[in-house]
């Protein structure tokens, strides 16, 4: 196995630099496609996103981190990200060449083969990092190499065809990394139905700019909140409200940087109760106040 797995107990991740990005995900547009080129001595660069993320390293090395695992990724080594789960990833000691692709994850939720319905396409997502599949020997990245070489490709082309190819790429990848895994939850799919209805919630929970309670989710698809909240958590990998939190405190870390708005109108805005416990949440996933973060993104003298 060539990727190298250290627990780094978050002592090198940086969640205060993780940058929220909002991409224009939907049913007609389920899928971004990335082919990217880093020269060595790229540092570490941090972001979080509501749609999955699957990359493949071509060319070079990088390193992927999150906060409590590092992965050292070589030619035909992959990565997973789930919703809104901050990451980094840097070429300090060599150049790099990969391509990703942002998922959006009903694509995945609502995909069902009667040949094989308990599959559970999210699986790789949403278990935590250090139990994610990877490629375990050299045929495996030879195979991972050739996956990621058709992406390549086909980020290039702009036909009609394009995204049912993406999306079969993808399912190819995701079948081709996961066939001698065990990992949990990969036998254990979300039905459609389940899908379906955590779709209106979230369609209704960014209406509301993600201020929504469990009570309030559950009611919306029609179930009790204990319910909910076990389908919620086996979709999303985290619980509702983690991802609500998470969802308001990174829109509020966009405005800090964006604009000049006084703090407590942004606490306001996104639904903290008063500034102090703002503060107190802000500080417990950014590493610092909202007042040193706005600080530390304007220029010197800005």
């Amino acid at each position: 196995m060539s990727t190298q797995q250290s627990l780094v107990g978050g002592t090198r991740f940086n969640s205060s630099l993780a940058k929220p990005y909002y991409h224009k995900l939907s049913d007609l547009v389920p899928f971004i496609g990335n082919h990217d080129w880093y020269k060595r001595g790229t540092v570490y660069q941090y972001d979080m996103h509501y749609g999955m993320e699957f990359g493949i390293v071509l060319r070079g090395k990088m390193e992927i981190t999150y906060p409590d695992l590092t992965l050292c990724l070589s030619p035909g080594d992959i990565w997973f990200c789930g919703m809104w789960e901050p990451h980094g990833w840097s070429a300090e000691r060599s150049f790099c060449e990969s391509i990703n692709v942002i998922i959006w994850p009903p694509v995945l939720a609502y995909l069902h083969l009667n040949e094989q319905a308990q599959f559970n396409w999210l699986a790789p997502f949403t278990v935590p990092p250090a139990q994610r599949p990877q490629a375990c020997n050299a045929g495996l990245r030879q195979a991972m190499l050739r996956q990621g070489r058709k992406i390549r490709q086909l980020l290039t082309e702009h036909d009609d065809r394009t995204v049912l190819w993406l999306q079969l790429h993808v399912m190819e990848s995701i079948l081709l990394i996961t066939q001698q895994w065990t990992g949990k939850g990969v036998e254990t799919p979300v039905r459609n139905a389940s899908a379906c209805r955590l779709n209106q919630v979230l369609n209704q929970f960014f209406d509301n700019c993600g201020q929504m309670t469990t009570a309030k989710a559950a009611m919306t698809c029609g179930m009790n909140r204990n319910t909910f909240s076990l389908m919620f958590h086996r979709f999303m990998g985290l619980s509702f409200p983690d991802f609500a939190l998470r969802y308001r405190l990174q829109a509020a870390a966009t405005c800090l940087r964006q604009s000049d708005k006084p703090i407590k109108s942004i606490s306001t805005n996104w639904g903290f109760s008063d500034t102090s416990h703002f503060d107190r949440m802000f500080h417990r996933h950014y590493g610092c106040t909202p007042k040193q973060y706005r600080q530390s993104t304007r220029p010197m003298g800005g």
